[in-house]
This record gives structure tokens, C-alpha cells and sequence, in this order.
């Protein structure tokens, strides 16, 4: 089993930690120990193991306030099984920023790797209510320019 394109290293006081690919809301990463994770999310073995396998880990998983896993599930469990000790994960303050870094997964799965069109296509289609739920995420921590 070889996991080349799985970005890992060693964080001292954790272990080895998978780095997500892509990070796209980086003001809502967090890096967390998987012990302090609570997964309730069913484990079924699928394709996912080979995606990881092949590509790494595309998407940061996701929990909520209490560390509950609300995305992200099975890949939390296959990199368990790897002894991976952590990752960068999403923290949704509540079930509509929930269900958008959900569907941003989805979205950057099914686009890998040809990202360009990624910010559009949050605003269209069945994406389109979901993004406009929470559109403070996308102005979190920017810098407002003065006017001269």
C-alpha cells in the first residue's frame, strides 16, 4: 500500500498529520488531534481509500463546536487506520456553514484537478443556496481598504 500523495509530516505533541490538499477558507482551518475527534459517521470501506490512495487527501474534513465530525467521516477512519494523528479540519459554527464546507467537499472532489471554475460554480445550481446562506465566510479576516 503506498500513499505517496498523502502530505503528511510529524508535529511534535500530536504524531503524523495529513495536510488536505486544498484549503480554500483557510481563516476556518484548525489543526486538530484525532483523539479529540468524535466520529458517529458509519465506516463502510469504498473507493475513497483508492482516491487517498492516489490523489491524498483533497478536502479538510469538518467538525462542529463540540468536535463532532459533520464531513469527512470515512476519510477520518481510513486515516486513522494509517496512524495518522491529525489533520486541518473545517469548524462549522452551525449547521448552515455545516452543510456548505459539506457541499464545497463535494464540489472540490468532483472538480479536482481542474479547480478554475470552483468559485463560480459555488454560485450556481443546487450549489447556489448553499453558499448564500453563509456568505460571511468568504469576507472573514479581509481587510477592508480605506478610502483616501
Amino acid at each position: 500500500m503506498t500513499l505517496d500523495k498523502l502530505h503528511k509530516n510529524e508535529i511534535a505533541g500530536i504524531g503524523t498529520v495529513a495536510w488536505p490538499f486544498y484549503t480554500i477558507f483557510k481563516e476556518r482551518l484548525i489543526l486538530k488531534k484525532f483523539d479529540d475527534i468524535k466520529n458517529k459517521v458509519p465506516f463502510y470501506p469504498n473507493i475513497l481509500f483508492q482516491d487517498i490512495q492516489k490523489n491524498g487527501l483533497l478536502c479538510p474534513m469538518v467538525v462542529d463546536d463540540k468536535n463532532q465530525i459533520t464531513d469527512g467521516g470515512e476519510r477520518f477512519e481510513i486515516l486513522k487506520k494509517l496512524n495518522i494523528k491529525g489533520s486541518l479540519f473545517y469548524v462549522s459554527r452551525n449547521k448552515e456553514e455545516a452543510a456548505f464546507f459539506k457541499m464545497l467537499n463535494n464540489l472540490t472532489w468532483d472538480e479536482h484537478p481542474d479547480m478554475n471554475q470552483l468559485m463560480e460554480k459555488l454560485w450556481q445550481g443546487k450549489n447556489k443556496k448553499y453558499t448564500e446562506r453563509v456568505p460571511h465566510i468568504f469576507t472573514e479576516n479581509v481587510k477592508i481598504a480605506k478610502p483616501i
